[in-house]
């Protein structure tokens, strides 16, 4: 199943996302090929980091919880909030 997952950050958190990226990072190595996509989504201006998107493949839903739950940016209080949805690929078709 894939999902789609938003993490908001605090406000003025830079710091914090900053010493926990280089753990953050390799705790997403362990899903490998799972993560379709993985980034920070910025302001429009394009220079502060608002949160982190991830579009994953998973079993189900408990485990793309564990996932989030499981991030090390969650673990240290990053993140103001965190919303999983599922979602299905329509475009590209896989034909």
């Amino acid at each position: 199943m894939l999902f789609h997952i938003r993490c908001k950050d605090k406000p003025s958190q830079m710091n914090m996302r900053a010493s926990t990226r280089a753990v953050h990072l390799k705790y997403l190595a362990n899903f490998g090929d799972s993560i379709f996509f993985a980034g920070p989504t910025y302001t429009d201006e394009g220079k502060t980091v608002t949160g982190s998107v991830f579009l994953i493949d998973l079993e189900d839903m408990a485990a793309a919880e564990n996932f989030a739950k499981g991030d090390p940016y969650r673990k240290v209080g990053l993140f103001e909030s965190v919303e999983i949805e599922q979602i299905r690929k329509v475009i590209p078709t896989d034909d």
